[in-house]
């Protein structure tokens, strides 16, 4: 199970699940709002507690005065069970002096009633401890399992209550008679799920049992009501369970048959849940607004959007409606809903089902799944088959859930397409690219993949059952989209797997892994023949541990082990059109070496930065030195990540444009050494001096660094430089070439390119993207307003730092020390992901 919501990981704009254009909420709730939110509702809840837990009454009252579905009566125990799963799902620690004692006392109480063993259920996952979960676990799935109706009706036939369950099991095992509805039925199939976490084994025959009963119970319109013998069509919140049960069923019953996987065949869909899904398409943007229980539907909104990768039903983005909505109707306690002993007692329902909506909602999303279509050439000869991106219909899912467990973090997934803007797709790090058919992408979606990239996105291809064609089709992609560059065999002294959480060494097979780079980073990866999707379709973790930890490698090296963004944060920036911009300047991209443009989309973001920040509208020219076309522009930017040499024209080109007031800014991209050591070179035979000591460190108050008295506030670097750069960290290093009092060329060993981008991505000697993004943006700033004079008064929107991840690493030595053991590393690596708890 999860462990628990780190929710100071920031969130990037998700990517739509449907054809057309989406629709957003005229308003929304921010990051800070729903922070706010969830810590007013934890700090409601605590104040109900009384003692150990939160009941209505002392005891459960003798069997002939408990009501069936109230607290007071059957169903106690499950105040205090929903309070707990509600703070825990929010962060809070098992360990906490309040939460623990709670603990002890559900592990006590002698429940029966089906709500409240259910909600019970969902605290034990939560615990580390396995032998402690799976005890506390077990009376929960011993309830659960005697509690199943079953009857001499053909099961899945409608109007049987077979499969369903009722409001409890007595003290003698005896189970409710006469009575079975769809809302208990749904808690307990959760809790049973949650028991399986927690480490009970669970009869398969339970999942076949289950999956037909709510098959045989859906409505002719895709929907599900409360119970067949009353009156009334479907219902949102009936219908969110049928889906979500449905969801869990269908991983049970596929893992059970793993043999099925070693072929592909195509996409496999489930004609149930597809007609679930279509029915909330038409009815979820109404149950959004408002709807009975409406809390309670939320929560079932939230978890289907999550179990099915949407971020949209039909045009509406369920969360951020949803987010809006709760954070406007919060209680000044900080609580939801209307006190309701039946329904809602103490508020403690409703506040714990918004708080899942809100945390679970807008966790980080690991990776995309593309969905795509591909036809094969006739003339190839090679059979079609449907949807070959989803062969395995639950392998980013089952690899969310074991990554997040790994680093105590809710994560999600999504399926998105090429029909929305290529910026859209930057809610996740990674673009997961399955299939076993070659790849076929129009012009205009090869447009929006190599935007997606330049924006520091990374694609990653799986081949499945090692198809060839696929292989060579990605490749072919990549030689598509990046001409310049070539896939290679990864490294063994790669990032990859050399710094993040799992060592290579440790394997029993080291799978294949090819990478296309930059120089810089890796664009696009593939694994070619070790088919690691199918071991996380049928969650084979323990046997084939190698493809989880490949992958979780591969996602931490994306993010630079803290950069996760929540569904309401990110580090893009598109130019907002409603601000007029007070100024303009021309900047020069010069063009030298082998690789002199290595990440396209660094001044793409830095434009739209100084455009909605400075008002200042820049006017981008690549040049090529020697050509006689640098002059009118005041910046130019050099960079690269190859060796280079200079000519004598081009060389007297550069310094006379610095000479005669331009400034000129260099940065080794990526931290290369190799161009670092030609521009040290070429430097030296321009400005005089040593090479390797040009110029002089600029100090953290220089006029360049704070135009308009705006400071940074602080200077920071990337992970990957700890320990492979000499001297303090915590001051910038850019070195200037002074002429006349002006610093007219500012040269940077550590990288500022790839931090303009605004991405974590590990393997990278550099600033962090924040103070890289701030240095640039200052430097502009100081010479587009005084041509590198006093600076004239920032504007509060000048001084907004970009965002950035708010969890950073923690502090490792600058020299070198021993490795740290598997276990902990896995701590550090949480550690690194915690924000908050």
């Amino acid at each position: 199970m999860i462990q628990a919501l780190r929710r100071s990981l920031l969130l990037a704009v998700t990517a739509a699940f449907c054809a057309v254009t989406p629709m957003r909420p005229a308003t929304a709730a921010t990051n800070a709002e729903v922070d706010a939110a969830i810590k007013k509702a934890k700090a409601y809840i605590y104040s109900q507690q009384k003692g150990d837990n939160w009941e209505l009454v002392a005891a459960m009252p003798p069997a002939d005065k408990r009501p069936q579905y109230r607290v007071e009566g059957w169903q106690w125990g499950g105040v205090t069970g929903t309070a707990i799963y509600g703070l825990l799902a929010s962060g809070e620690s098992t360990q906490d002096p309040k939460i623990k004692a709670s603990l002890e006392w559900l592990k006590k109480a002698d429940i029966h009633g089906h709500y409240a063993a259910a909600m019970r259920a969902q605290a034990w996952p939560f615990i580390k401890d396995e032998r402690e979960a799976a005890q506390a676990s077990r009376a929960d799935f011993k309830i659960f399992l005697n509690g199943l109706i079953g009857d001499k009706k053909p099961m899945g036939e409608r109007g049987s209550p077979f499969g369903f369950y009722g409001y409890y099991t007595d003290e003698k095992g005896k189970i409710q008679p006469n009575w079975y509805d769809r809302s208990v039925s749904q808690l307990c199939v959760l809790g049973m799920w949650a028991c399986e976490q927690a480490g009970q084994e669970i009869p398969s025959e339970y999942w076949r049992v289950v999956d037909a009963a709510w098959k045989g119970a859906q409505r002719p319109d895709g929907g599900w009501n409360y119970q067949d013998n009353r009156e009334g069509g479907s219902t949102g919140t009936m219908t969110a369970a049928g889906i979500a049960t449905l969801f869990i069923t269908q991983d049970f019953i596929l893992q059970a048959d793993g043999s099925q996987w070693s072929t592909c065949r195509g996409g496999q869909r489930n004609p149930w849940i597809d007609k679930g899904l279509d029915w909330m398409d038409k009815n979820a943007p109404k149950l959004l607004q408002s709807a009975p229980h409406y809390h309670y539907q939320l929560y079932g909104i939230e978890r289907i959007g999550v179990a099915s990768g949407r971020k949209y039903f039909g045009t509406t983005d369920w969360y951020k409606v949803g987010a809006d909505k709760l954070v406007e109707m919060q209680n000044k306690d900080g609580s939801w809903g209307k006190d309701d002993a039946g329904h809602n007692p103490k508020k403690i329902p409703d506040t714990v089902f918004s708080i899942l909506f809100l945390v679970r909602g807008r966790a980080p999303v690991i990776m995309n799944k593309l969905e795509y279509t591909s036809v094969p050439d006739p003339a190839s000869k090679i059979p079609a088959m449907p949807d070959p991106w989803n062969q395995r219909p639950r392998d980013a899912a089952n690899f969310a859930h074991w990554s997040g467990k790994q680093i105590e973090q809710y994560l999600n997934w999504q399926v998105v397409n090429l029909k929305v803007p290529a910026h859209e797709l930057h809610d996740a790090p990674i673009l997961y690219i399955a299939g076993s058919l070659p790849l076929k992408f129009k012009e205009d979606e090869i447009k929006k993949l190599r935007e997606f990239v330049e924006g520091g996105g990374l694609i990653l291809g799986n081949a499945d059952c090692a198809n060839a064609n696929f292989t060579k089709s990605f490749i072919d992609l990549g030689g598509e989209l990046f001409p310049k560059y070539e896939f290679r065999e990864l490294p063994k002294t790669h990032p990859i797997y050399t710094e993040e959480q799992f060592r290579p060494t440790k394997w029993k097979v080291q799978p294949k892994v090819m990478g296309l780079t930059n120089g810089v980073r890796e664009l696009m990866v593939l694994i070619p023949d070790a088919d690691i999707a199918r071991f996380w379709q049928t969650r084979s973790e323990k046997t084939k541990n190698e493809c989880y930890e490949l992958m979780q490698n591969i996602f931490l090296y994306s993010i630079d082990k803290s950069g996760l963004y929540s569904r309401d944060s990110s580090y893009i920036v598109l130019k907002d059109g409603k601000i007029k911009p007070e100024k303009s300047m021309e900047v020069a991209r010069v063009i030298v070496g082998d690789n002199p443009n290595p990440e396209p989309g660094a001044w793409r973001r830095m434009s739209a930065i100084m455009h909605n920040q400075a008002k200042l509208d820049l006017k981008l020219e690549t040049v090529k030195l020697g050509e006689g076309k640098l002059g009118p522009q005041k910046v130019a930017h050099l960079t690269g990540t190859a060796k280079f040499t200079l000519n004598e024209k081009q060389r007297a080109e550069l310094k006379s444009y610095v000479e005669k007031g331009g400034t000129l800014l260099i940065d080794a991209a990526g931290g290369s050494n190799d161009f670092a050591t030609a521009a040290e070179t070429e430097l030296a035979a321009m400005f005089g001096g040593e090479v390797g000591s040009f110029g002089t460190i600029l100090p953290p108050d220089h006029p360049v660094y704070t135009p308009g008295n705006s400071k940074i506030a602080q200077f920071t670097y990337r992970a990957f430089v700890r320990g492979k750069v000499a001297g303090s960290l915590n001051a910038p290093r850019i070195r200037a070439h002074v002429i006349q009092g002006r610093p007219a060329v500012l040269y940077s060993r550590e990288d500022l390119t790839a931090g303009m981008i605004g991405n974590e991505v590990d393997g990278i000697i550099g600033y962090s993207p924040a103070t890289a993004t701030q240095i640039v943006k200052q430097v502009l700033t100081y010479v587009a307003y005084k041509g590198g004079g006093a600076p004239v008064a920032a504007t509060s929107a000048d001084t907004k730092a970009p965002a950035a991840p708010a969890a950073k690493p923690r502090p490792r030595s600058p020299t070198p020390r021993p490795r740290p053991s598997r276990r902990r590393r896995s701590r550090r690596f949480v550690s690194q992901l915690r924000g908050f708890g």
